[in-house]
């Protein structure tokens, strides 16, 4: 709103049914998808609706179209936010990916889904590079919070967004934000919580010179001495995540 920016970009919500713990947002600030649907209507630089969720009610209410739709879903013609928070959250939940190149062979025992390099790159994951510490089950995130040095200024010694410590004002928590999940992970550059990183490249490159130092690196962070070719595969291995079937289009006409 008014040309204003934020200072993170938006995670992805695929397989968002699937968390973990229900940690929501790179901070962790929302509790549930219903808390984190409503979040970017009321944010005031996002769709500034600082009033809610009444005001988003009664605006929505306004709009005779959508009666029929909240008759049907909820019994009633009434709008109201929590019922907008429930609706936009059963769309979410609908946001799975699966089936991809990785998925076929390792479930599908598919030996031709995936190339050599993949299959070496999943062995680094889940071995050498120890991936699966924070990126873990099948949704690759642990929905827990690390440091990873990103947005760390070693001049003034402060992090340009303090991340999880806003939330539990916590020392521990300076600096950490929340594993992101690595499903269709290719389709959002670019990467971590402030898009500082512009491919999965220097990613996987950051991870392998043990993150960036400051006084709240996560003791999981250390350098990996992972070889360029070794990097690669990862690399691979990680754009074999690309999956299917939550792909729809988007409406052509909304209720008047």
């Amino acid at each position: 709103i008014g040309g204003q920016k934020g200072r993170g970009k938006a995670p992805s919500l695929v397989n968002q049914a699937d968390a973990l713990l229900p940690h929501f947002f790179w901070d962790g600030r929302a509790g549930s998808l219903e808390d984190q649907a409503l979040g970017p209507i009321g944010n005031p630089i996002e769709m500034g609706m600082t009033n809610m969720p009444h005001a988003l009610g009664d605006k929505l209410s306004k709009i005779e179209g959508y009666r029929p739709y909240f008759r049907s879903a909820f019994g009633s013609d009434e709008i109201t936010g929590e019922r907008i928070a429930k609706a936009i959250v059963a769309y979410e939940q609908t946001r799975m990916s699966g089936n991809s190149a990785w998925d076929r062979w390792r479930y599908d025992r598919d030996e031709k889904a995936v190339s050599e390099e993949v299959k070496q790159g999943h062995e680094l994951f889940f071995g050498k590079a120890k991936c699966r510490q924070c990126h873990a089950g099948n949704n690759f995130t642990d929905s827990k919070f690390h440091n990873l040095g990103v947005g760390w200024d070693p001049v003034t010694k402060q992090f340009s967004d303090e991340g999880r410590f806003v939330v539990t004002k916590n020392e521990t928590d300076r600096g950490a934000f929340k594993t992101p999940t690595l499903r269709d992970v290719t389709k959002h550059p670019p990467y971590l919580h402030d898009g500082s990183e512009m491919s999965l490249r220097e990613v996987v490159e950051l991870y392998n010179r043990g993150g960036n130092k400051n006084p709240y690196l996560d003791v999981k962070m250390e350098p990996l001495r992972l070889t360029p070719a070794e990097v690669d595969a990862i690399v691979a291995f990680l754009e074999s995540l690309e999956g299917e079937g939550y792909q729809d289009k988007a409406p052509q006409a909304f209720p008047q």
